[in-house]
């Protein structure tokens, strides 16, 4: 290898000890060698070398071969040798797997039963990291049977990433290809995002959601079948992030949400104004 500290760098990130690194470069490079040798070439310990190599027989990244009175290690051919490594790393992965099935086997009885204990006193989820709200606000769209009802306005969860953005609308698309009522109020952006609304709100029209926009929302949120509700809070106090969201399944606030959103679309304008921003809007 024409870079030993790049080559132990990236053993290492694959989970490749740094003796266990070094020892294999050096045995690789050299052919076999003995411990005092591999101690010589890589400053080992000596005391560690001889953990070191057993350790790396037992993965399959080197041999171990006696010389007359002498003991000597050559590495394993490196597709067979990191091959090996990498059906170790399979092997727990899938023991893991089936632990983790084990536990969520045992687990789900004590959660459904602790549920039917709190039924009625636990509503309200919050959310503060907005990879998690955007997360949830993607499950909560998949799994919408009947309508969505959303309340938009910055701060925006997306923080304006294309690859989060398009993860959002594919979601809303795909409902609306099952027959989901989407219907938005956007609230009117600042000037220097009007383009960038327009082209995200348009595309989300021609996919099926009805969209009006309005010159100020008095709050961010959204309702999915008249039983859960998402509302975003700004969080005025802190910079680590913009958003605090309340996850809320409550058929009656749901109720209250769709009220003043039902007055405020009948208060709001043609998405389209956002293009003739010199004409004052009229009203649909």
């Amino acid at each position: 290898m024409t870079n030993k500290e790049d080559a132990i760098a990236k053993m290492m990130k694959l989970g490749i000890s740094e003796g266990e690194a070094k020892v294999f470069t050096a045995i690789l490079e050299y052919g076999q060698l003995s411990a005092m040798e591999i101690h010589e070439r890589t400053k080992v310990p000596r005391s560690k070398v001889y953990e070191i190599t057993q350790k790396m027989v037992l993965r399959g990244m080197c041999i171990e071969k006696s010389i007359g009175s002498k003991k000597k290690y050559q590495a394993v051919e490196p597709a067979r040798a990191f091959q090996n490594i990498i059906n170790e790393y399979e092997n727990e992965f899938d023991e893991r797997k089936q632990l983790a099935a084990q536990l969520v086997k045992a687990a789900v009885p004590v959660y459904q039963e602790s549920i039917k204990n709190t039924a009625g006193t636990e509503y309200v989820e919050i959310i503060r990291d907005l990879q998690s709200i955007h997360e949830c606000y993607v499950g909560l769209v998949k799994i919408t049977k009947r309508e969505i009802i959303s309340f938009v306005k910055p701060p925006y969860s997306t923080q304006r990433r294309r690859d989060k953005l398009n993860e959002q609308e594919s979601a809303e698309f795909e409902v609306l290809k099952k027959g989901v009522i989407v219907r938005t109020l956007y609230e009117i952006p600042d000037p220097n995002e009007f383009e960038i609304n327009y082209t995200h709100i348009h595309k989300c029209v021609m996919a099926g959601e009805r969209a009006r926009v309005i010159e100020k929302l008095p709050i961010k949120m959204y309702v999915f079948d008249n039983h859960y509700v998402l509302m975003a809070l700004a969080n005025i106090h802190t910079t680590t992030s913009p958003l605090t969201m309340l996850v809320v399944e409550h058929p009656a606030l749901a109720l209250a949400s769709q009220i003043l959103f039902n007055h405020l679309w009948e208060h709001a304008y043609d998405y389209q104004i956002l293009r003739s921003l010199n004409k004052k809007p009229k009203k649909k």
